[in-house]
């Protein structure tokens, strides 16, 4: 009997442990507001949600980085203003310093650069953390209208870089 609740202890305190870092980072997070990019709100497989891209992380990051970033497997981090909406300031592999005014979020390289004629041939990066945003059917039908330059990413963010997507708003 004693074994048994050994073994459920275990079990809920490794639940409880999964869930305590998105909470650290909700509770002592700098909120951020980032602009959306084109997303699709339906999945027949996952329900509805929606996944986001944002639009100060498209074509920042340089080749060459990117190019290290995956061969090294190094995360690219990507620094932005907590002005509303979000400004890009700058992308580095290495995590920046703490400035006041400044969030990084950590993210990778998306691929090859170049797709939209873009002759610096630099590339997007992704936030895996905060790509997918779940909402009720209804919900879902709303964010879709917004698309875009009318959404805006509710983000909190660490000083050690991590993201939780809170919410989408309108500007």
């Amino acid at each position: 009997m004693k074994r048994t609740f050994i073994a459920i202890g275990i079990q809920v305190a490794i639940m409880v442990l999964v869930l305590v870092p998105p909470l650290m980072v909700i509770m002592t997070g700098t909120t951020v507001y980032l602009e959306t990019d084109k997303m699709d709100p339906r999945s027949l497989f996952r329900g509805h949600f929606a996944i986001l891209g944002y639009l100060p992380a498209q074509d920042i990051l340089p080749k060459e980085m990117g190019d290290e970033s995956r061969k090294t497997g190094k995360p690219i981090y990507v620094t932005f203003t907590t002005d509303r909406p979000a400004k890009f300031v700058g992308v580095s592999l290495e995590k920046p310093k703490s400035i006041s005014g400044q969030v990084c979020i950590v993210g990778r390289a998306r691929g090859s650069g170049g797709w939209n004629g873009n002759e610096e041939n630099k590339e997007s990066v992704d936030f895996p953390q905060i790509a997918q945003y779940f909402a009720p059917k209804k919900e879902a039908k709303e964010i879709e209208g917004m698309r875009g330059d009318n959404l805006l990413a509710v983000v909190k963010v660490t000083g050690g870089c991590n993201a939780v997507l809170k919410g989408l708003e309108s500007r």
